[in-house]
């Protein structure tokens, strides 16, 4: 070997060893820096703001990894854990979730009363609506006076709460004037906290409207379209049941 060759050699020994030097220091660094971090653990973090006293659902938070000892609380994991709960106060969108920041969907108050109506599952907003949601209900009817038919829309109860969503149940409609095979639907009961009156009001419209349906109201919305039908004639107003 001449000495050029040795040459060559010794410099690749040497960048061998500093190369060696170099992935020691990387990985002791890496050592370092997770012994300080401790392990991840996987926590709920929003992904858009909340107000107060509304359901978190599923679309509203991600899932992310963070070190277990920067945990101060409780913190929520999982979304089944969100199930029938509301926000305490207005959160913020990059908030992790803790159990504190979460309470039970509220019940009945005083001189209220619980009430169940089915809901079409393919027009009902099915899925979207949790309890805690606030939403429009809405109703289809068909007017008759003389010989003219007209088919009017209006919002029965505005901002109502719901309470409770049941699971989806299939029927069986009405047989066709042919004999045809009744259709199957989708159905799914939805239960909502009502003063009496609401109450009243919302079982004569299930039980003499052509639809029902379900307006989810979106977050910060503070007001009402002025507009609460679209024709002259009120089904629900001057009857008694």
């Amino acid at each position: 070997m001449n000495p050029r060759q040795r040459r060559g050699a010794l410099l690749m020994i040497v960048a061998s060893i500093g190369a060696i030097a170099v992935f020691v220091t990387v990985l002791s660094y890496v050592s370092s820096v997770r012994a300080e971090v401790g392990d991840m653990v996987t926590v709920l973090r929003l992904k858009e703001d909340v107000r107060a006293n509304s359901a978190i659902t599923k679309s509203k938070v991600e899932e992310a990894e963070v070190p277990r000892r920067w945990l101060s609380g409780p913190f929520i994991s999982e979304t089944s854990q969100l199930d029938g709960k509301v926000a305490v106060n207005k959160l913020e969108k990059g908030s992790y979730l803790q159990r504190s920041m979460v309470v039970d969907a509220p019940r009945l108050r005083a001189g209220q009363r619980e009430i169940a109506i089915m809901i079409d599952a393919e027009t009902g907003v099915a899925g979207k609506v949790q309890p805690g949601s606030l939403v429009n209900i809405y109703a289809t009817y068909t007017a008759t006076s003389g010989q003219r038919t007209k088919t009017c829309a209006t919002r029965v109860l505005s901002a109502t709460r719901v309470i409770d969503v049941g699971k989806l149940r299939t029927t069986q409609g009405e047989s066709g004037q042919n004999g045809d095979q009744a259709e199957l639907g989708h159905v799914v009961p939805v239960t909502f906290a009502l003063s009496p009156s609401q109450s009243l009001k919302l079982t004569w419209a299930e039980s003499f409207a052509t639809k029902v349906r379900l307006a989810l109201i979106g977050p910060g919305t503070t007001e009402e379209p002025p507009e609460k039908e679209v024709c002259t004639v009120d089904p629900t107003a001057g009857r008694s049941p």
